[in-house]
This record gives C-alpha cells, sequence and structure tokens, in this order.
C-alpha cells in the first residue's frame, strides 16, 4: 500500500474515495515542499558559513522533521486518538500565545518597532501604541508550531501503541488463556 491509502472508504463511495485521495495528496506535497525548503535552507546557511539567526535555524529544522512526518503520517501518526490531537493543538495554541504575549529581540523582522511579539519571526510589534500585525510571518509562526504539535501528537500516538501492545488481553470467562 502506498503512503495515500485508501482513506478507509468501502470500494462503492467514490466521492469519499476522492476527498480521502485530495486530503492525502494535499498532505504529501506540503509533507515535501516542508523538507525541500528546509535542507534548502539549511544548506544555504551552512554555505554561509555564519553561526546564523537561532530562530532561523530552528524555524527550517522544524520544517524538516515536520514535513517528514506529514509524508510518513499513515503509518506514523495512526492510533493518536483524542488525546493526540488535543495534545498537539495545545501545543500550537500554547505556542502562539505565549510567544506573543513575550516580546523578543529578535534578528529578524519588524526591527524598527520598539517591542515586538513571536517566535521564530516576529509577527507582531508595536511602538508608541501603535501595533503592526505582519501577515506572512503570523503564517510562517502557525506552520512552526503546527509542527511542534504535530511532534507531541506522534509522540501521544507511539506511547498509545505501546501501552496497547504490552496490555493484557482480557478474552473473557471460560478464555483458554493461561
Amino acid at each position: 500500500m502506498s503512503a495515500v491509502g485508501d482513506a478507509g472508504y468501502p470500494a462503492g463511495h467514490a466521492a469519499g474515495r476522492l476527498l480521502g485521495s485530495f486530503w492525502s495528496a494535499l498532505r504529501l506535497f506540503v509533507g515535501w515542499f516542508s523538507i525541500a525548503i528546509g535542507i534548502l535552507n539549511l544548506l544555504v546557511e551552512l554555505d554561509r558559513g555564519g553561526s546564523g539567526d537561532g530562530a532561523y535555524l530552528a524555524f527550517h529544522i522544524m520544517l524538516v522533521i515536520g514535513g517528514v512526518l506529514l509524508v510518513s503520517f499513515t503509518t506514523v501518526g495512526a492510533g493518536a486518538g483524542v488525546a493526540g490531537y488535543c495534545a498537539g493543538g495545545a501545543v500550537l495554541a500554547g505556542g502562539m500565545i505565549l510567544s506573543g504575549v513575550r516580546a523578543f529581540d529578535a534578528a529578524c523582522c519588524m526591527t524598527a518597532y520598539a517591542a515586538r511579539h513571536g517566535y521564530p519571526f516576529t509577527f507582531a510589534a508595536r511602538d508608541a501604541g501603535r501595533w503592526h500585525l505582519d501577515g506572512p510571518h503570523l503564517l510562517a509562526d502557525l506552520l512552526f508550531w503546527g509542527y511542534a504539535g504535530l511532534i507531541v501528537l506522534v509522540a501521544v500516538a507511539s506511547v498509545r501503541r505501546a501501552v496497547r501492545r504490552t496490555a493484557p488481553r482480557d478474552d473473557g470467562p471460560g478464555s483458554d488463556r493461561a
């Protein structure tokens, strides 16, 4: 079976299979795109020879890791359950809120403003009562924290699978299990 899979729809449901195929194709496209952009930008940073901005490096390392997880999501993230999705969503929301509340002195983005908010990229800034919101950096931060949440989701799924494998099975009364 391919990474796209059969999306879990019976043979007679063409619309469901088409929608499942669309989401699988989108997931694979975004995953491979993230891997390619992340590796390309990390290689460019290595070629420059400088120490680089830590937030810039963290963002592109997260792109590669998140892309790999998206490409392999059908096997890696299977069985996350409600707990996994809630934990991943909490990391996404918590990361965005906490990085938006605290002011950072980042090397990148909106340096003309006195207080800059957001990690890894500044997406909100203020100066003398005037606020500015940067949409592309906001989307980049959402992607970063979304991938961080995906890592947590995959970790929860792995723990749940390990617990299910090691949990004793109860075959009911009169079972022949010793």
